[in-house]
């Protein structure tokens, strides 16, 4: 095949489709890996209970093949050996011939299966140490960025700019040749007073000043025209403004691990935050797992943000400290989630 396109309406039979020219379609412009953004990601955790561990919801798409599951899927870990370590891993494997991608635990097997009927994504390393009874988080090994194993879906791959480079390399290797054959045409013309007096001005431009008028001045009145960027601290009294006055912004999406995403935007010290998402796996009084606001949000002193259950009338609240860490208050919530949301205002350190 030199010369393919795709779909057209069919004719008496002359243009039929199968799931190859599907994947086909998808594979040229969505990588082969786990889709980051969709649900938990695939991510492989401890269950917290025995040798149990679970894949958390997601999706992927393999050569063009896409995988979908929409619920955390629990898998038992093999008995632990008496005599030696062992090493499991947990793979997302798509089978032309069962026609079907599934999710698949290899016990003491780490290696990828891909060739013209199996295409496998290793998600997490499983260590299984001597006589374990348990298998902790400590214990899994994450995969899924690993691009030789697994790697991210995205609607990109690296860009072969080649052509470009070799056209602008050209270009500008013209310009320096027009522009050497225009300077040795000038130093022709130039007789010895001239080349001097060029020299002279080359030399005295370190050393001239500007105009007084054209310069800002520490004392006296005066206009100041034009558009100021000042890049370092201000201090100013009796500020007088007229006109649109512009404070420094910004703004930070937050997404934790427990589900729950904020969105912080700064104005000048002031900081507004929403909240919301389906918040799992949260303790009263303990931080949210592997959640960070980063600064420049960090607040002045503790601060509270308060928010709500849909369609509950509990509440709970989240002490914001100035390190950016955050510690849930509320209740417990553990595998099953709850639709959290609420906004706040607080001042920035």
């Amino acid at each position: 095949m030199t010369q393919y396109s795709f779909p057209w309406n069919d004719v008496n039979g002359d243009r039929l489709y199968d799931a190859d020219d599907f994947m086909r379609f998808f594979a040229a412009f969505l990588k082969t890996g786990v889709v980051m953004s969709y649900k938990g990601g695939l991510r492989v955790r401890s269950a917290q209970n025995g040798m149990n561990i679970q894949v958390g919801s997601g999706s992927s798409v393999i050569e063009g093949s896409s995988y979908l599951n929409d619920a955390d899927i629990g898998i038992q870990v093999n008995v632990a050996s008496s005599i030696q370590d062992r090493v499991d891993s947990i793979v997302l494997r798509m089978d032309k011939n069962a026609r079907a991608t599934q999710l698949f635990y290899k016990p003491g097997d780490t290696t990828v299966a891909r060739n013209d009927t199996t295409y496998e994504l290793q998600l997490a390393k499983i260590s299984v140490k001597t006589n374990a009874i348990q298998i902790t988080d400590a214990d899994i090994t994450d995969m899924r960025s690993d691009p030789t194993v697994c790697g991210w879906s995205t609607p990109f791959d690296n860009i072969n700019v080649d052509g470009i480079v070799d056209q602008y390399k050209g270009i500008f290797e013209q310009a320096d040749v027009e522009f050497q054959n225009w300077f040795k045409n000038l130093k022709n013309q130039l007789d010895d007073n001239q080349a001097s007096n060029l020299q002279n001005q080359i030399d005295n431009l370190g050393s001239e000043k500007a105009n007084d008028d054209e310069v800002v001045h520490n004392t006296g009145d005066e206009d100041i025209a034009g558009k100021k960027n000042f890049t370092d601290d201000m201090k100013t009294q009796n500020l007088e403004v007229s006109g649109k006055l512009e404070l420094p912004t910004a703004t930070l999406t937050v997404t934790t691990k427990s589900g729950l995403v904020l969105i912080l935007n700064k104005l000048g010290d002031l900081a507004e935050v929403s909240f919301s998402g389906e918040v799992s796996n949260v303790t009263p009084g303990k931080m949210i797992p592997g959640t960070w606001v980063d600064n420049p949000f960090h607040p002045t002193t503790t601060k509270q943000l308060i928010g709500h259950f849909a369609g509950r009338d509990t509440s709970f609240h989240i002490d914001l400290k100035p390190d950016g860490s955050m510690i849930w208050w509320g209740a417990a919530i553990g595998t099953a989630p709850l639709t959290a949301r609420g906004t706040s205002t607080y001042l920035l350190n």
